[in-house]
């Protein structure tokens, strides 16, 4: 997926959050193609990391004023197809880091419509949208959370089971969750807005 850059190679929870916002395609938008396609089950996926700014000085679309840290956060990363990639690092002069800047905000923009996620007009309508995704979350924790007896075994099934639901499950739920709030900040009153950013640091990590 990508090689060891040090401290510019994505930690865990920034690679979840890359895989989660992919919606399992590659992030060009005149590509799309899947990253988990038919008949490679073999392969856990196809997808590759490219570094938007470079992961080493010397390297395509360098910026020498970014700290190694800063070139493996989720910011500077975007999720490609092994031949997007490779396209991307061999032509920087046609893919500068505005283009793929640009081009993860378009496969954003793309998933929020997917969902038809949209300003409310009401807390009543807000909360609507957000009762399904979180008792969803909710009944997947009851039933298979990491709080249950397998917790003592981490090889057990459940625990496994548990990994899966939260890649496939809570997660996307989470930022759904996020991007209805983010789409409706004018509804939150008192502490509701401190509360979102918590509950956005608990997702991310």
């Amino acid at each position: 997926m990508a090689c060891s850059r040090g401290k510019a190679t994505p930690n865990a929870a920034t690679k979840l959050k890359l895989f989660t916002d992919s919606a399992g395609f590659c992030q060009n938008p005149d590509c799309n193609e899947p990253l988990f396609p038919d008949g490679f089950e073999g392969y856990p996926h196809l997808a590759e990391m490219a570094h938007i700014f470079a992961a080493t000085d010397g390297g395509p679309r360098t910026d020498e004023a970014l700290s190694e840290e800063e070139r493996g956060e989720y910011d500077n990363i975007i999720l490609l197809c092994a031949n997007c990639h490779t396209m991307a690092d061999k032509t920087p002069e046609h893919h500068t880091a505005e283009l793929m800047k640009a081009w993860k905000a378009e496969h954003k923009a793309k998933r929020e419509k997917a969902f038809g996620i949209h300003s409310l007009s009401t807390r009543e309508e807000l909360h609507a949208r957000l009762r399904p995704l979180l008792c969803e979350n909710a009944m997947v924790h009851e039933e298979i959370g990491p709080d249950k007896d397998y917790r003592f075994n981490p090889e057990a099934s459940e625990a496994a089971a548990w990994k899966q639901r939260v890649k496939t499950t809570i997660i996307p739920n989470s930022l759904t969750i996020l991007a209805w709030l983010d789409a409706n900040g004018h509804l939150l009153t008192g502490d509701e807005p401190e509360t979102r950013e918590k509950f956005r640091f608990h997702v991310q990590g």
